[in-house]
């Protein structure tokens, strides 16, 4: 397993390694061994490439839609007004 490990430049996490054992013939093994294996040799997958998180910037001139409701009277009766957004 280690050795599958670095062949694949320590990018496989254990679904990959799953699949690629079972492929080699080793069919009863699971992700928690193959966690509990990598992380007794302080191994971890590599992401190949860094997280950059990306937001959506709103533009602030933008307002949003004015609210209604505001100046209506309280309804009287169930379902009577419905709201959304």
């Amino acid at each position: 397993m280690r050795q599958l490990f670095a062949q694949h430049a320590r990018r496989y996490g254990t679904r990959e390694l799953r699949a690629e054992l079972m492929a080699q013939g080793y069919p009863r093994i699971g992700r928690r061994r193959i966690q509990r294996v990598l992380t007794a040799n302080g191994s971890r997958a590599q992401h190949p490439h860094s997280f950059v998180p990306h937001t959506v910037y709103s533009d602030p001139a933008v307002r949003a839609a004015p609210n209604r409701l505001l100046g209506q009277p309280a309804p009287t009766a169930p379902n009577r007004v419905w709201v959304g957004d």
